[in-house]
């Protein structure tokens, strides 16, 4: 049995997994429009052939397989009722030209100079050794094939994120992650995402910042919305797994606090950064 990741692939196709499927909704409004800005980066033919990378729930392969009539995109995950939910979607909306396949790019063998685009809506910033899964994408991509993905920046550029580490901090005894440890904020630092592309063999490598408004649990309440971010935040779920129910009544109450000025009539209305990142092969 390999041993690599073991860790989110049991958080993504156990209960973490289970969660963003009952918050799909509201977790594709908060990231469609951030995934979009990668989106716009392609050149897409009709015929393209892509990978999307860490697909989720579907919402970003099922976007771009309308514009590919006469090509054929595949979603990769290790979610596996994540997929369950992209199939269902892909059957509903009659889109043959999609597949989806429990996959790590970073240990399991995929097809070499296959596809044309290999992109990612924040799937690849989760990887115990990133150099090893880039290298991997580059080579499941033709000659001249197309990267592109978003991912966030620093915690610090996304409140969501450090407002709310700040709460729990607040409770618990928490120790600093890992730096560059697989999660949400793993590819905050530039010049390491330019390093891992570099050493991949990329070539034509872009970086761009990006800063606008996400929603968060569009439509919830106050209490609603804090009681979802504390289930679908894979390092905060981590924090929390052994907490009395006190406890996390008390956070809880605490977050409410800490997010009051960012809930407005449409769900929480947070800054955001992140890169757009793109490259060819």
């Amino acid at each position: 049995m390999d041993e690599k990741n073991i860790k989110q692939k049991e958080f993504w196709s156990g209960s973490g997994g289970d969660v963003w499927v009952n918050k799909q909704k509201e977790m594709d409004i908060m990231l469609n429009p951030l995934g979009q800005r990668a989106i716009e980066k392609l050149k897409l033919s009709s015929s393209e052939i892509i990978l999307d990378i860490g697909c989720g729930c579907g919402a970003t392969t099922l976007e771009i397989a309308k514009d590919i009539p006469k090509g054929k995109i595949t979603g990769v995950d290790i979610s596996e009722p994540m997929l369950d939910r992209a199939r269902e979607d892909a059957l509903k909306m009659s889109l043959s030209n999609t597949d989806f396949v429990v996959r790590d790019v970073q240990t399991d063998e995929i097809d070499n100079n296959h596809f044309d685009i290999a992109f990612s809506r924040f799937g690849v910033m989760f990887f115990e050794d990133p150099y090893e899964a880039f290298k991997n994408i580059n080579k499941a991509l033709k000659k001249g094939g197309q990267l592109s993905f978003v991912c966030w920046q620093q915690a610090s550029l996304n409140p969501w994120q450090s407002l709310s580490i700040e709460v729990i901090r607040g409770f618990l005894d928490l120790p600093a992650p890992p730096p560059k440890g697989p999660g949400p904020f793993a590819f905050e630092d530039k010049s390491y995402v330019q390093d891992i592309l570099e050493s991949s063999n990329f070539q034509e490598i872009e970086i761009m910042g990006n800063e606008e408004q996400i929603i968060m649990f569009s439509g919830k309440s106050l209490k609603e919305a804090c009681e979802d971010y504390l289930t679908i935040n894979p390092i905060v779920t981590e924090m929390l797994k052994n907490s009395a129910n006190e406890l996390k009544e008390e956070i809880l109450e605490a977050l409410m606090t800490k997010f009051s000025d960012f809930h407005k009539e449409e769900g929480l209305v947070f800054p955001s950064a992140t890169w757009i990142v793109t490259a060819k092969k």
